[in-house]
């Protein structure tokens, strides 16, 4: 009898520790990511796409002069994996935006007419640098570790989609030539109402220009990735992100050319001829040409948007407890 009982002991545990291995995922833990906490800083190029540079993406990066001043944004972020398949994510990014209407003059100069868009942006001669500061929230899908036992969940290299909210500062300038001296200086310009858009000393909206913009504003961040896991402990990732906003002024440039009035009317004498120079600088590329007031300046039809391509590097923080889908 004592026999039988231990016989039946024995069988029992090995049938348990049998079945206990075969539940476990043949997996090594470094393939599928363990729930926890991890850190991150990431590094990349920005591009701004707003009203001032070119129409196309190809042009835009089709240019010598868009890459004789690439803008960079770099910053750092807290994630924390509940699943393999998804992750919650808090950054914060300091950057630079620019972008300029010459990075049109080889069109301009091929063009067979004034009224091309090309020629047209070439002439305009805008330009437009931005210091950004941004923090975002965004949830990190990972398709393929839906099922953290399947095939595809075993290797290292991850798709991955990137959808959130966040919130960014920007200071938009222009900058100011100096015939005399022949050299360029950047100006802020926010406050300087290039477009007439902003209240009047009374706190009513001037009649017909647009209304005061804020320099916070919200953003959508959209975006796709790759990222390479290093063990069971780091990653090495590339991402692209895009950044949907609700403003048209990240470059300065969206409506009708101000009067000239305005300008003298509300702005201090010093103010108001900076003012004049930056809102028209079309006779730096053709002497005498002035834009008339309430042409168009830009398109405010279309909000602005800005972009980065970045490489993150990410430390996982380790920690003993066994996950749910081992």
């Amino acid at each position: 009898m004592r026999k039988n009982i231990v016989r039946s002991l024995l069988a029992l545990t090995v049938s348990a520790a049998a079945f206990s291995a075969a539940a476990q995922p043949a997996i090594p833990r470094e393939y599928v990511e363990m729930p926890g906490f991890s850190m991150g800083v990431n590094f990349g190029m920005t591009d701004l796409w707003g009203d001032i540079g070119t129409q196309g993406i190809i042009d835009h990066y089709g240019n010598s002069e868009y890459w004789d001043k690439p803008c960079f944004m770099g910053g750092m972020f807290g994630r924390y994996l509940g699943h393999p398949m998804l992750a919650a994510r808090f950054g914060i990014n300091y950057g630079t935006l620019y972008a300029n209407d010459n990075w049109n003059t080889s069109k301009a100069e091929k063009a067979t007419s004034t009224e091309e868009d090309a020629f047209q942006r070439y002439l305009r001669n805008q330009d437009v640098r931005a210091n950004i500061w941004e923090a975002t929230f965004m949830v990190e899908f990972n398709p393929l570790r839906g099922n953290s036992e399947s095939k595809a969940a075993q290797k290292r290299m991850q798709p991955y989609i990137l959808a959130g909210v966040g919130g960014f500062h920007f200071k938009p300038q222009s900058s100011l030539y100096n015939p005399v001296t022949g050299r360029r200086k950047w100006v802020d310009v926010h406050d300087l109402h290039l477009e007439g858009e902003g209240q009047t000393p009374t706190g009513e909206a001037m009649a017909g220009y647009a209304s005061k913009t804020s320099l916070w504003q919200v953003c959508v961040p959209l975006g796709l990735g790759v990222r390479w896991d290093i063990g069971d402990q780091y990653a090495l990732g590339v991402e692209y992100l895009y950044r949907l906003t609700f403003t048209d002024r990240l470059d300065n440039v969206s409506a009708q050319y101000a009067t000239h009035d305005y300008f003298d009317r509300y702005l201090p004498p010093e103010k108001a001829a900076v003012a004049k120079a930056l809102s028209d600088k079309s006779w730096e590329i053709a002497p005498g040409v002035q834009r008339q007031p309430w042409a168009n300046r830009g398109n405010k039809e279309v909000n602005d948007g800005y972009s980065s391509i970045s490489i993150s590097f990410i430390y996982k923080i380790l920690n003993n407890k066994s996950p749910w889908w081992f």
